[in-house]
C-alpha cells in the first residue's frame, strides 16, 4: 500500500475515536451529536480514500462524495451549536440536512446503478456538490470569526480559535480533492488534512473542555485503542472481500457500528462516575436547604415543649402558658407550610391570591443584607401604582430569590444588582419584574442553554435555579426571557400578567397573606 492510504487508514481510525469520545456525551452536550456525525463521515471520507487507493474500485469514489456531501450540513450543525445559534435557525438547519441528505443518498444509490454511477462521477455534480458545500461552510466560518470577536474571556477565544483552525484542516482541506476531481490544478489535501485536525480537535475537547469537565485522558485512551482494533479489523476484512465490493461495505459498515457502540458504551462508563457523584451533590444541597428551613421550627417546638414538661413535672400549672401552647400550634402550622412549599416546588402549583409585585421585590431583598454578598451593591427602581399579579407569593419569592443569588454570585469581584418594575404598556395588561447584573455575563453555548434542567457552569450548581425559574413563571401565565453578553452582565426580565383591582382598591401593596 502507498503511504496516501496509510495516511487515510490512520486518520480513518482517528476520526472514529473522536466520534465515540462526542457519542459518549450526546445528550450530555448540544456540541457532541453534531461532532460525531462529523467525525463519522469524515471517516467514511477517509476510508473510501483508502479503500480506492488499494482497489482502484470506482465505487469508492461514490463513497466518497456521499461522504464529503453529508461532512458540509455536520459541520455548520456543529459551528450553530458552538456559537449558541442553535434554536434560532432550526428550521433552516433541518432544511439543509434535508437537501445534502438526498444529494448523498443519491451518490449511494449511483453504486448499484450504471447510469446513476456515470452522472453522479460526472463534473457538473461535482461542480454542484462543490457550489453547495462552499457557501455552506463559508457562513459557518463567518459565525465562528464572529463569535471569536465578540468573545471577552481568553479561554473561550482560544477555544474558539482551535476549533476554527480544526474545521479548517478537517473540512475545507477535503474540499481540494473535490477541485482536482474537476480538473483544477489543486494538490489533494484532504487526507492530511483530517490528519492534521484530529490532535486539534482533541485538544479542544480535552484541555478546553469542549464537553464540560467529564471527558479524562482515560477516556480519549480507550477510544484509540478501540479505533486501533478497528483499524486492524479493517484490514483484515479488506484482505478476505477485496474482490466483493458489496461484502465489504456491509462488512466495514458493521465494524463501524459496532465499534462506536463499543466506545460510547466504554467511554460513559468513565464519566458515570462523575455524573453518580453530582447527582449525590445534588441531593445533599437538596437536603441541606431542607434540614435549614426545617429546624428552626423543631427548634422552637422542642424548646417549648421541654419548657412546659419541666412544669408539669414540677407540678405547676398551664394556666398562665397559653403563649408556650400557640407558640407549639405556631410552629406546627409552620412545619405543615413548610412542606406544602416543598410539595408546590416539586409540582410548581400556584396557589393565587392578589399580589403586589413591588412588596414581593421589597421583602426578598429585605433578605440580602444577611445572604453574604457585601460586595454587591442592591438598588430599586420600583415603579408606582403597579396592578396587582394574581400570583403565589411563596412560589414567586424563591424564583425571584434563585435570580438574585445568581446574580451576585455573577459579580465575584462586586458590582451592581438592580431590581426593576414596571408595566409594559399603558393599559397595564402585564407586570414587568427585571433582575440586572453587572457580572461576567454568558457565553452563547450558556445563555441558549441557561433554562435547561441540570445544566449548570458552577462547581456547586444544581441547574435546577433557572429551569425552576421559568416553570414558576410560566405556570402563573407569564414568560421570561434572558438577555446576556460576556463582560456586560446579565438581564432576566419576568412578564407577569395582571389582573384587574376591584373598585376603590388599593395597589400600593399589602403583602398576600
Amino acid at each position: 500500500m502507498s503511504g496516501w492510504a496509510w495516511l487515510s487508514l490512520m486518520a480513518c481510525a482517528g476520526q472514529l475515536a473522536l466520534a465515540g469520545l462526542a457519542l459518549a456525551r450526546v445528550g450530555k452536550s448540544p456540541l457532541a451529536l453534531p461532532l460525531s456525525l462529523l467525525s463519522i463521515a469524515l471517516s467514511m471520507w477517509n476510508f473510501a480514500n483508502f479503500a480506492f487507493a488499494v482497489s482502484g474500485e470506482e465505487g469508492w469514489r461514490l463513497v466518497n462524495l456521499g461522504a464529503t456531501v453529508l461532512a458540509a450540513p455536520c459541520a455548520v450543525h456543529f459551528i450553530l451549536s458552538f456559537t449558541g445559534q442553535r434554536r434560532r435557525f432550526a428550521g433552516g438547519l433541518i432544511a439543509t440536512y434535508a437537501l445534502y441528505c438526498a444529494l448523498a443518498i443519491l451518490a449511494f444509490s449511483a453504486l448499484g446503478s450504471p447510469w446513476l454511477a456515470e452522472r453522479a462521477t460526472s463534473p457538473a455534480f461535482a461542480r454542484l456538490s462543490l457550489a453547495l458545500v462552499a457557501p455552506l461552510l463559508a457562513a459557518g466560518w463567518g459565525l465562528l470569526l464572529l463569535h471569536l470577536h465578540r468573545s471577552v474571556r481568553l479561554d473561550e477565544r482560544l477555544r474558539t480559535g482551535l476549533l476554527l483552525l480544526g474545521l479548517v484542516l478537517l473540512v475545507a482541506l477535503p474540499g481540494t480533492d473535490l477541485m482536482a476531481a474537476l480538473g483544477l490544478s489543486v494538490p489533494r489535501l484532504g487526507t492530511l488534512g483530517t490528519l492534521l485536525g484530529l490532535p486539534v480537535m482533541a485538544t479542544v475537547a480535552l484541555r478546553f473542555h469542549l464537553f464540560g469537565k467529564d471527558l479524562s485522558i482515560g477516556a480519549a485512551l480507550y477510544a484509540v485503542t478501540l479505533a486501533v482494533v478497528g483499524v486492524l479489523a479493517y484490514l483484515i476484512v479488506f484482505r478476505l472481500f477485496a474482490a466483493e465490493q458489496g461484502a465489504l461495505i456491509a462488512a466495514t459498515t458493521a465494524i463501524t457500528l459496532a465499534l462506536l457502540a463499543a466506545t460510547r458504551r466504554g467511554v460513559s462508563a468513565f464519566v458515570l462516575q462523575r455524573e453518580r457523584l453530582e447527582h449525590l451533590a445534588t441531593l445533599g444541597r437538596f437536603s441541606a436547604q431542607m434540614a435549614h428551613d426545617l429546624k428552626n421550627p423543631i427548634a422552637a417546638l422542642k424548646g417549648a415543649a421541654q419548657f412546659l414538661k419541666e412544669e408539669h413535672t414540677q407540678g405547676h400549672s398551664w394556666e398562665d402558658k397559653g403563649d408556650f401552647l400557640d407558640l407549639l400550634l405556631e410552629q406546627v402550622e409552620r412545619l405543615d407550610r413548610v412542606v406544602s412549599t416543598y410539595q408546590r416546588l416539586g409540582r410548581v402549583e400556584p396557589l393565587t391570591r392578589p399580589l403586589d409585585v413591588n412588596r414581593l421585590v421589597e421583602d426578598v431583598l429585605g433578605l440580602q443584607a444577611f445572604a453574604g454578598f457585601p460586595h454587591v451593591k442592591l438598588e430599586r427602581a420600583l415603579a408606582r401604582d403597579l396592578p396587582l399579579c394574581a400570583g403565589d407569593h411563596d412560589l414567586l419569592a424563591n424564583a425571584l430569590e434563585n435570580l438574585v443569588r445568581n446574580a451576585c454570585e455573577a459579580m465575584p469581584r462586586g458590582g451592581t444588582l438592580t431590581v426593576r418594575t414596571r408595566r409594559e404598556d399603558p393599559d397595564g395588561r402585564s407586570v414587568m419584574l427585571c433582575v440586572e447584573d453587572t457580572g461576567e455575563g454568558m457565553d452563547a453555548r450558556t445563555r441558549e442553554r441557561a433554562f435547561d434542567e441540570f445544566f449548570t457552569t458552577k462547581a456547586s450548581g444544581s441547574g435546577l435555579g433557572l429551569a425552576f425559574v421559568r416553570r414558576v413563571v410560566e405556570a402563573h401565565g407569564g414568560e421570561v426571557s434572558l438577555t446576556s453578553r460576556e463582560g456586560h452582565g446579565t438581564i432576566l426580565l419576568l412578564r407577569l400578567p395582571a389582573q384587574e383591582a376591584p373598585s376603590g382598591a388599593s395597589v400600593s401593596g399589602e403583602r398576600a397573606p
